[in-house]
């Protein structure tokens, strides 16, 4: 059968499509997400969904791009299993539940998080967020931890604190959950809302603290925790974890192969393809599945190292709300996996060691890209928006449910867990055993090895895209370092052409003012060694988080590394191996890095990594030493708990409130002269499948109400009956919410009247009938305390016309 889009309704071969098409089809008439009545096994669900992903043509878009790596054991693979000891040796039991919860936040002009740049401001709704909470216990020594995922840019300290602060008034969470077994980190989409750290450094460009933002983000991860709590005290049967790893090639790429060549060669001599070049990511995912003993599929965990950037990297500035390449994933399988039980299927895709990886796998050459980039928007629908965003979160998902169907091998032992605060800007490098371990050359070494005062290099401002081959050193915002500063006739060149230009020469000021700014021995940035300082965010000015959250979970012989930076790879390699030293004789065989946990502080980076200066050094906001204070730190946790013994809490970080707050805007309106709801542009009366329906209503501001649990839209089909039945709202990714505001810059002068545009690319398997489009939303009218709803119908059309057996 010939490959056709996988778009949120999966395909299947000819002898599995009756069956999909009444489980996912446009058939159904239930509302997408919801329950469904569930007709067979789960395991041919599963199998079915599979090939339906497998044979999607964008799995195309990565494809001989990248070799396999060499057939070689991996450290893991080298080691004996080992059991761990006392009562949960050769334990296969677990108890766990999962839920997920909605924290779609502000969509109508708010700046995204993950960009600096205020031009990247919210539009509508391209998929809605959600938190996914799993909670694990072993009953063989009665620990428990609580693992959340949120489709968010970044988990901050004060959300974190938020959550905690609401399980202590709860006793139902209050006896099971606390500071040392909650995990919660972040996606890292770039299309998700911002301001919600209690820290300038991450507001300066969403302009203050957003109370509405962060609120949704707390009172979701909650939700899920609380549904999660209770579907696990629920159950009456345990079950068993499997445990499933493999490469999946075509879905990352490296945006810093320069500064990854600064590693030891021997080093990266041990990471390499069969061809020989660099593997200069990390290609494996490790997943886990989770199913009872009665049969019930609770859920999936997966690893892998991609920024879900993909909307981003395609220069568009101005974005609908979007979980990324890892939100699509999540929901899509979520979809495939709807049925009838209380307790639905959740899918977590974490964020490993991504610190350096791009999903754009052919961004360094122009030709190629343009290729590429047509292939992909043939293969993608024809109103597609995001088929970037489509093809890697397909990649992913593709790979997961190979993986899924052969995670046999289940996880040994019991749970546990170690946490400790660590303050991070006066750290001393002391563990002989990491000093030992330091590769880095005689020039790059100190006689004391400490962190220091977090600031950020002149480098950064090159912004997060990497450097291309040869790049770094000759472009004046990219390896910018207190070595080359001034003295660099090239970047000298440069600043002339950019002090011409009307804009700040980026060496001469690094030379004059970053590299002059560590003599002040007041400031503590001594020790930033290459780094030439462009912005100090410690101490005095206290603009981003000093004492950092450090945590080790261990399900079975797995191991999770929770730490709040974005690692690159090599980094994540040192840190898996110093883990694994530690634990190895416990019996953990496998170490996993979930990255961006319990708070953010920029990147993590390895020594020779550092020196370079390319965007991630530039952004270790703690020094060239950052990298090996982590491993002491989390050698320390782990060998804490291969001994059965308590860690240093360490100190208690300070109590921090923002100091600059967004100001809710007035928007009051008489809803009769607004006229919110009617149609500015109907649909067209006759649709083919495949082809997309767009209506246009009178709206106003989105962020009146968030619909938590609502829509903004919905797709209606009329039964025979003559009653209208909810196909599609904005969950699915074949729907978009456009919200277009009249003014500029509509965070600040928000207009009670907008326009909003539903769009709904129709699958190419959707079953004739007639059908409209409606838009919900609310508004706030003068002297009332509470938005009004309203609500909008298009005229009917038709679809009609050949349906393909796939989307």
């Amino acid at each position: 059968m010939g490959r056709r889009l996988l778009h949120m309704y999966p395909k299947i071969w000819a002898t599995g499509f009756l069956l999909f098409m009444g489980l996912l089809g446009c058939s159904k008439d239930d509302v997408p997400g919801e329950a469904t009545p569930r007709a067979q096994p789960q395991d041919a669900m599963v199998l079915a969904a599979q090939q339906c992903v497998q044979a999607s043509p964008l799995l195309g878009y990565g494809e001989g791009l990248q070799r396999p790596a060499i057939a070689q054991p991996t450290p893991e693979a080298q080691l004996a299993h080992v059991s761990q000891q006392g009562a949960c040796a050769g334990n296969r039991a677990f108890r766990f539940g999962a839920a997920r919860a909605d924290i779609t936040g502000p969509s109508g002009g708010k700046i995204l998080m993950g960009n600096e740049n205020i031009d990247n401001y919210a539009i509508g709704v391209h998929m809605r967020l959600f938190a996914r909470a799993f909670v694990v216990e072993s009953p063989c020594n009665q620990k428990r931890v609580a693992i959340v995922l949120t489709d968010t840019g970044m988990v901050f300290g004060a959300v974190r604190d938020a959550v905690l602060e609401k399980i202590r008034t709860d006793p139902s969470l209050a006896r099971a959950y606390s500071t040392e077994n909650l995990l919660i980190s972040a996606t890292h989409t770039h299309s998700g809302p911002g301001g919600y750290s209690h820290y300038e450094a991450y507001n300066f460009f969403r302009f203050g603290f957003d109370q509405q933002a962060f609120d949704v983000i707390v009172q979701g991860i909650v939700r899920a925790l609380r549904e999660a709590h209770g579907n696990l005290e629920r159950a009456a049967s345990t079950g068993q974890i499997g445990f499933a790893e493999g490469e999946l090639l075509g879905a990352n790429v490296s945006r810093s192969p320069e500064v990854y060549r600064s590693n030891p060669a021997g080093e990266r001599a041990r990471y390499q393809d069969v061809d020989g070049s660099d593997l200069d990511t990390n290609r494996l995912m490790t997943l886990l599945r989770l199913v009872r003993d009665d049969g019930k599929e609770v859920g999936s965990m997966n690893w892998f190292a991609v920024h879900p950037t993909s909307d981003n990297l395609l220069g568009q500035f101005g974005e609908p709300i979007s979980g990324d390449n890892k939100g699509y994933a999540m929901f899509v399988w979520e979809r495939m996996m709807a049925s009838g039980d209380a307790e639905p299927f959740v899918s977590s895709f974490q964020q490993s060691d991504s610190g350096d990886v791009f999903s754009y796998l052919w961004h360094r050459n122009p030709q190629e890209q343009n290729k590429r980039y047509a292939k992909l928007l043939n293969d993608a629908h024809p109103g597609e928006r995001h088929p970037l965003t489509v093809a890697n979160g397909t990649a992913q998902l593709a790979q997961a449910l190979r993986l899924y169907q052969a995670a046999n091998k289940p996880l040994v032992g019991g749970v546990d867990y170690r946490f400790g605060m660590v303050k991070m800007d006066s750290m001393q490098l002391t563990d002989p055993v990491i000093i030992d371990s330091l590769q880095h050359p005689p020039e790059l070494d100190s006689k004391i090895k400490e962190t220091c005062n977090p600031s950020l290099g002149y480098s950064f401002l090159a912004g997060g895209r990497g450097a291309a081959p040869g790049e770094i050193g000759k472009n004046a915002r990219m390896g910018v370092t207190c070595q080359n500063s001034g003295n660099n006739i090239g970047g000298l060149v440069n600043d002339l052409k950019v002090a011409m230009a009307g804009k700040v020469p980026t060496e001469s000021a690094a030379y004059a003012l970053g590299c002059q700014a560590p003599k002040l021995a007041a400031l503590n940035l001594q020790c930033q060694a290459e780094k030439p300082v462009f912005l100090l965010f410690g101490p005095p000015v206290n603009v981003s988080p000093t004492i950092l959250p450090f945590q080790l979970v261990r399900i079975g012989n797995l191991a999770i590394v929770a730490i709040p930076w974005e690692v690159t790879t090599m980094a994540g390699r040192r840190i898996r191996q110093t883990v694994l030293d530690a634990l190895r004789e416990d019996g953990v065989d496998h170490v996993v890095i979930n990255g961006l946990s319990n708070d953010f502080v920029n990147y993590l980076t390895t020594r020779e990594e550092y020196a370079v200066q390319g965007y991630e050094g530039a952004s270790n906001q703690f020094g060239p030493w950052s990298l090996a204070v982590v491993q002491q730190e989390m050698r320390r946790l782990a060998q804490g708990m291969a001994q059965g013994k308590p860690v240093d809490p360490g100190p208690t970080p300070p109590r921090k409130e923002p100091t600059v707050r967004q100001v809710a805007p007035f928007n009051a309106v008489d809803f009769a002269q607004a006229g919110f709801g009617t149609m500015v542009q109907e649909p067209g009366e006759v649709y083919a499948p495949g082809e997309t329906a767009r209506a246009v209503f009178r709206t106003a501001d989105p962020n009146n109400d968030l619909l938590i649990d609502d829509t903004f839209l919905k797709v209606e089909r009329q039964g025979a009956d003559g009653q209208w039945v909810v196909v599609a709202t904005d969950r699915d990714p074949e729907t978009t919410f456009l919200w277009t505001s009249p003014q500029p810059r509509p965070q600040f002068l928000p207009s009670p009247v907008s326009e909003a545009e539903i769009i709904w690319r129709i699958p190419r398997n959707a079953r004739a009938g007639i059908y409209r489009l409606v838009h919900q939303g609310s508004a706030m009218a003068p002297g009332a305390t509470e938005p009004q709803r309203f609500e909008g119908r298009s005229r009917s059309f038709e679809v009609k016309g050949a349906v393909a057996m796939c989307p």
